[in-house]
């Protein structure tokens, strides 16, 4: 059974456990599709762990999190948000996915700014006016709750 079958066989049953007599089928010289393959499954997990961080942090007062039937994606330019209940798609500045980072990694609402002045530098103060106007959109669009 060579790599891929055992991933595949992964996928679709959901059980990532290799049995020792699957593991001895395993074709050695399938080296390079494991690297591939592996690559792959660090680009998902990079790209989906943002999703998966907003079901972990608790919810308190003050700390923001995306709606349930939003969904965010990162992309080269930025990111996109879609509203799943009414399917429309938010195409997002790359200041536009920090907010949404910050966001999803459970920042309260009085602190986002703070934190992305920390993490970027903005001698104008341009960009700390863009992620409040954004943040007071994504509130009033209802993509974002307390």
């Amino acid at each position: 059974m060579s790599y891929e079958a055992l991933l595949r066989k992964a996928w679709k049953s959901g059980d990532f456990l290799v049995s020792e007599s699957e593991a001895a089928q395993a074709d050695p010289a399938d080296a390079a599709t494991r690297r591939k393959v592996g690559r792959e499954i660090e680009e998902i997990v990079a790209r989906e762990s943002w999703d998966a961080n907003s079901c972990l942090v608790g919810h308190k007062e003050g700390i923001m999190k995306l709606a349930p039937f939003v969904k965010f994606r990162e992309e080269k330019f930025g990111a996109v948000l879609f509203e799943t209940r009414s399917e429309k798609v938010y195409t997002l500045s790359p200041t536009g996915a920090a907010v949404v980072r910050e966001v999803i990694a459970g920042a309260e609402s009085g602190n986002l700014v703070a934190k992305l002045k920390e993490k970027f530098e903005d001698p104008t103060g341009k960009m700390a006016t863009e992620a409040e106007t954004f943040l007071a959109e994504l509130k009033t669009k209802g993509l974002i709750v307390e």
